[in-house]
């Protein structure tokens, strides 16, 4: 997961009050770090996702994603929310982390990042350290590690 995720793609207490927002905003680090050709295709391949099937996976985490040409190449954010969120309507999360993975070539790359994700989210120790870690670079380290 190294080259997935840097601390440019890392937010911490993000304040905002919409699953529409928090995906925007977090699409946007990988807009700024130069990982989509296409930022507003990007979200909208997302939001289509987000509609066929919500993405909160239990324990205040959601995991939405998107698969298409707008994306360079795979990429990982992480956002901690300042405050619970409605992801659908049976779930509320803090923690978010955003897939992006280009269609063609990909293969199955976004099923493996989903299943090394969901692995380590099953671990409480990995979600008590997204809870209390301080800065960017303690929340870059539990995540690739």
């Amino acid at each position: 997961m190294d080259n997935l995720i840097t601390k440019e793609l890392i937010i911490l207490d993000l304040d905002l009050t919409s699953k529409e927002d928090v995906i925007k905003e977090m699409a946007r680090l990988f807009e700024s770090q130069g990982r989509l050709h296409d930022y507003n295709n990007y979200i909208k391949q997302v939001f289509a996702r987000e509609e066929t099937f919500a993405t909160s996976i239990g324990f205040e985490v959601a995991i939405p994603h998107g698969k298409t040409d707008s994306v360079k190449n795979a990429s990982l954010a992480f956002a901690r929310l300042k405050n619970e969120i409605q992801w659908s309507d049976e779930e509320k999360v803090k923690y978010v982390f955003l897939i992006a993975v280009p269609e063609s070539g990909a293969g199955d790359s976004h099923l493996q990042i989903l299943a090394q994700l969901s692995r380590k989210i099953m671990r409480e120790e990995f979600r008590e350290k997204l809870k209390s870690s301080l800065g960017i670079d303690e929340i870059l380290e539990v995540i690739t590690a």
